[in-house]
Formats: structure tokens, sequence, C-alpha cells
């Protein structure tokens, strides 16, 4: 075998790679309709409508248009852009072809998000060789069977090697090199370093501390005295100390299935257009939204501890963004109402999930203002145990219920079976195999 320059490492020199998915839900259409390649495609629905871009293609973006932007907006700057709304389902499909590609390298694997992902190759270099040729190859095999084009990044932990991509950005692979960390660190501006955010870098910029290389320089007790135990990681952070393990979010199966690590919390939400005054329909979103949390929910056999419900107003900003607001006279990010609580109970059921819900949505503060957005997160999620009930007890049947309609569903798809409090919202949403259509179907789940 060919040395190699990673075999001249120390034993046990971490090799991570990261790997995101250059503008994703764009790049899915792009690869289930070749035609689209090189244009410029805009995911978020209709340019009529008051839609965002949830995501383009870098020949969209080259010409000015942003994610995040009002669709309507991204037109203008785009006239000969292709809108598309997007689909969830082939989405969720081509990530998890990337994960079973991943799983070939390296059991170590993380899903951070949709279009990111962590792999661990510690301890596997004389298997398969020089990081940097791993990552090479990857993004050549991952382009050759899913058409996804990935940038990878590599370096000796997740913070590193997501730095490092940046640099590769789109399409490329680049690496930190071990032991040159600080050197890389030095210039670069201190606002890029993960954990800085707005307020913090702010503050570091009233210290005139501005590149990574300057806050190096600070002490420890200085940092956490200012900052708190953040400041404490961001002095780790300067330093090129990056020791956070890759947490192993997927595995296969005795039968080859893909199977995904329970999540932390589900969190579902949805956006009124045009916007919605009749409380009715703004209690049917619920409900449908805490049905899809909740078969999440009992696909991984949990139940929720507690439950949070929100609402956005369609006037509902936080101060300081009215202030800015009124003296800038610019839009301003829509804020919203949120509850919390402990449920009495841990509970899996759509009906039980969905009367507290609808009791959180009655404490919030009601306004002379129509909806612009409700939504609900299940939240400390537990193992579901069993337990003997009641001898033709309410909890026995309506845990054959559900059963049975996450069978049918399984089989036919969520949009086969809807519960009468959906029917509601059938003539502005229409209905597909996957459920309903929300406003933003790319991310309908």
């Amino acid at each position: 075998m060919i040395a190699h320059r990673d075999e001249r490492l120390p034993p046990r020199t971490r090799r991570i790679l990261h790997l995101d998915v250059d503008a994703f839900l764009a790049s899915v259409e792009q690869a289930l309709h070749p035609e689209l390649r090189g244009r410029p495609v805009v995911v978020g629905g209709s340019p009529t409508s008051r839609n965002l871009v949830m995501s383009c293609s870098y020949a969209a973006r080259r010409r000015g248009v942003r994610p995040g932007m009002f669709a309507s907006q991204a037109a203008r700057q785009c006239p000969e852009a292709v809108f598309v709304p997007g689909d969830s389902k082939a989405a969720n499909q081509k990530r998890e072809d990337i994960v079973r590609l991943l799983l070939e390298i390296s059991p170590r694997i993380q899903v951070t998000s949709i279009d990111d992902f962590l792999v661990d190759l510690t301890g596997s270099t004389r298997l398969l060789g020089c990081a940097f040729t791993v990552a090479e190859r990857m993004r050549a095999r991952i382009w050759t069977e899913t058409h996804m084009p990935v940038t990878v990044g590599v370096g000796t932990g997740p913070i590193l090697a997501r730095l490092a991509g940046k640099l590769g950005k789109p399409g490329g692979v680049a690496e930190i090199l071990p032991s040159h960390e600080r050197a890389f660190l030095a210039r670069l501006p201190v606002r890029h370093l993960p954990g800085v955010g707005h307020k913090v870098g702010h503050a570091l910029e009233r210290f005139s501390i501005r590149t990574v290389g300057e806050l190096a320089l600070v002490s420890r007790e200085v940092l956490f005295a200012s900052f708190g135990p953040i400041g404490l990681t961001l002095h780790d952070r300067a330093h090129g100390r990056d020791d956070d393990p890759v947490q192993t979010s997927h595995h296969l199966d005795a039968a080859g299935e893909l199977v995904a690590r329970p999540p932390r919390s589900i969190r579902r939400d949805s956006t009124f257009e045009p916007e919605e005054g009749r409380r009715e329909r703004v209690e049917a979103m619920l409900l449908y939204l805490v049905e899809r949390a909740s078969a999440r929910l009992r696909e991984h056999r949990l139940k929720a501890g507690s439950m949070e419900v929100r609402l956005s107003y369609v006037d509902t900003r936080p101060p300081h963004a009215r202030a800015r607001a009124t003296s800038t006279g610019t839009g301003a990010p829509h804020s919203g109402l949120h509850k919390r609580k402990r449920l009495p109970r841990s509970e899996s059921g759509s009906e039980a999930l969905g009367q507290h819900a609808l009791a959180l949505l009655a404490a919030l503060p009601r306004r002379r203002a129509l909806v612009k957005r409700v939504g609900v997160s299940l939240l400390t999620l537990s193992p579901e145990r069993e337990i003997q009930g009641e001898l033709f007890g309410s909890d026995d049947r309506d845990n054959r219920l559900e059963g049975a309609l996450d069978h049918l569903r399984a089989r036919h798809g969520f949009g086969g079976i809807l519960r009468g409090s959906s029917l509601l919202l059938g003539d502005t949403f229409p209905t597909g195999p996957d459920g309903l259509r929300l406003r933003t179907p790319s991310l309908n789940q």
C-alpha cells in the first residue's frame, strides 16, 4: 500500500469529515429533473404569493436571490428563475441515500440537519487511507449515485471540519491540517467562529476584537467574567480545541433497514397564506400538526412529557423590532407568543395530545388581529413502556385505534386517512399522499 500523509500523524489523531449538501432543496429538484441543472431554481412556491425562498440554486444566488427573501422579490431579482414548491418526501429519501453511503465508510456518522452530516474516520487511516482522499472519493460517489452536490470539510473536530467546508463551497473539498488550527483561525473574522452570535460579536467589537487570533489573546478568566460559560467555550475554540464527539445518529439493523436515533424533541409549524382570522381553522391546523407530530412520536415508540404551543399574529413583533421598524421604515421579522406546560402524564396519542394543545392555545392572549403562524413542540420525550391497563378501558381502545391508523398510513400515505378536524382545511390546503400540502410543502412532514 502506498504511504500517505495521514500515516505520519500521531496515533488516534481525530479525522472528521463535515459534508454539506449545496443548496439542498434546490439540488433535490435538479436531481429529480435533470432539465433544471444549471438553471436558476427557487424552492418556495409561487412568486405571486408572499411565500419565502426556502432554498435556491447557485445560479439563482449569482443573480442576487437568497434564502429567506420573499418569492416576489426573488422573481424581480431573477425573472428567468424556475419556481417550484419542493418535495419533502424526495428530500428525505435523498438524505437517507447519502446516509447509507456514509455508513459504508464509518459506523460513526451524525446527521445534524437535513443537509448536514458528520463522519468520524478516526482510527481508519490504514484501512481507508488519507482523510482528504476519502473525502474526494465520497464526494464523487455521492454525485454519481444520487446526483447531489456536496462540499466536504476535513478537520480534527466537527467545528474545524465545518469551518474548512466553508472554504470549499460550492462542491469542493477543503482541509485544516492537524497542528495548523491556530494558524488557520488567527485571521478568521471572529463572527465566523461558532458560538459568536450577534450579541457576543457586538460586545467583542466594542473591545476591538475582530479576529479569532485577537480573541485567543484574551485570558479565560476575562472571557468567563464577560460572557459566562460561553466565554470558556469560545476560549477553547479560539485556540483550536475542538473535542466535541460525533454522536451516532443512524445505523443499519440486521435486515439492512436504516434506523434513526430517537429525537429529543419533535416540532411542527405551519404558516397561513392568507392570514387566518377564524378560530376554528386555527384550531384545526393545530390539531393537524399535533397529529403529524404524534405519529412521529409513536414511530419511535416514545411518549411526550411536556408540550409547547406557539402562535404568531400579523403584528406580533418584539419591542426592539417594532422600534427598529418605526425608526427605519422597514419591516421586522415576526415573533410569536408561546406557552409550555408539563403534561399530567406522558402521552403519545393524537386525541390526548390534541386536547392539551387546544388548552394551551386557549391560554394564549387573544388579539384583534389575523393569525400568521401556529406551531407545536412535543418535549421531554421518554421511551414508551408496556403498562397493564384496565380491561376494556379507554386507553386500550385509543392505543388500538392509533395503531390501526398508523398501519393504514404506512401502507397508503398519511393523506389516505385524516381526522374530521382536518377536513376544515381541505378547501385551502389540497390533500396528497403525504397529507395536507401546507404553505411550505418542501418542509411538509
